[in-house]
């Protein structure tokens, strides 16, 4: 609180202790006080006046500077109310009042959110889970009669399952840190469990598969992992064209271990390439492909995010992308 905001504010008072002093003063003349007798009063007077300004000055920016300095801590602003002390002035009191009541009032709104949240999130684990159940009947039953459309109907099912399993991690992307375990795993195993996910896509549409250095051994949680990989050479299939090349290899470095997913086909243009981790977008190559729905890659960044990972992209259109995941390397995974 500035001097000059709280002497405008207090404008009033100034004026009417002038006011005031102005009527003692003519009586002490009327009534012929001598002037060392004035001067006396005129010194208790706004004395007076000076000290209980003072006081109440002190108390106002004591309190808001508090008020200020705890905001500037606090991740969740509205919770100020429960960190500040009540102060001892009627206004800051009122206020302090209003603000327990409002912070009251938001936190039943945000832990009826919250419920509706979770309950909204459970219902749809519990409807991908059930789901899952029809999808591997028909997947069974079209395995054991095989032709040309149970072929082509697999694989809309397949992409099915993407998509099912997408809404379950998008679902549980929130509460990451109650479902994950990170711990030392090597790459190679997860890397391969995706790669014979989309066995029939590299076969069908002969598209070459160099593996380099996947030896290598990460610290990370496989099951996400395992996702965030999928999701990426899926993209990788789509956007390659036919008798292609996707390269997946691994560099160490002192601190660390970096995956990287290259493709050789259309690539993303410079304009899309800062955008594509965004919620829904799409860019140039989802409007050519209608079945892009720009989750994919969001969610990857997402996970990526909370799973302490570095996720990057570098792309030249019409020659290929490169996704890169790195995996830190502390001092103490070093020691073990």
């Amino acid at each position: 609180m500035r001097i000059s905001r709280y002497l405008k504010d207090k404008a009033y008072l100034l004026l009417s202790a002038a006011i005031i002093w102005g009527i003692i003063l003519l009586f002490l003349s009327a009534v012929s006080c001598k002037l060392e007798i004035i001067v006396i009063i005129a010194i208790l007077f706004w004395g007076e006046m000076a000290l209980i300004w003072i006081v109440e000055y002190m108390r106002r920016r004591t309190f808001y500077h508090d008020i200020y300095d705890i905001m500037d801590g606090l991740d969740q602003k509205y919770l100020v109310s429960e960190i500040i002390e009540e102060p001892q002035f009627l206004d800051g009191a009122v206020l302090y009042d209003v603000m327990q009541e409002l912070d009251k009032s938001m936190l039943e709104q945000v832990n009826d959110y919250r419920k509706r949240e979770e309950d909204y999130r459970n219902y749809i684990e519990m409807w991908v889970h059930e789901i899952k159940t029809p999808l591997a009947a028909v997947k069974l039953m079209m395995s054991n009669h095989e032709n040309e459309l149970t072929q082509s109907l697999s694989e809309e099912v397949e992409k099915v399952e993407d998509f099912v399993e997408q809404a379950l991690f998008y679902a549980r992307s929130t509460t990451l840190e109650k479902d994950y375990l990170i711990k030392e795993m090597p790459l190679e195993p997860t890397v391969n469990k995706v790669i014979r996910k989309h066995s029939k896509q590299f076969i069908y549409r002969r598209i070459k598969l160099e593996r380099e250095g996947l030896e290598e051994v990460v610290y990370s949680d496989a099951k996400w992992l395992e996702f965030i990989l999928n999701q990426i050479i899926s993209n990788a299939l789509k956007y390659s064209e036919d008798e292609g090349l996707i390269r997946i290899a691994t560099t160490k470095h002192k601190e660390s271990v970096i995956l990287m997913i290259e493709d050789h086909g259309m690539g993303i243009s410079l304009s899309d390439l800062p955008r594509i981790f965004d919620k829904g977008f799409t860019g140039k190559n989802g409007r050519k492909n209608e079945k892009a729905t720009g989750m994919g890659l969001y969610l990857c960044k997402l996970l990526c995010d909370k799973l302490y990972l570095d996720l990057k992209a570098t792309s030249l259109e019409g020659a290929g992308t490169t996704i890169s995941i790195t995996f830190p390397i502390s001092t103490m995974m070093l020691l073990k």
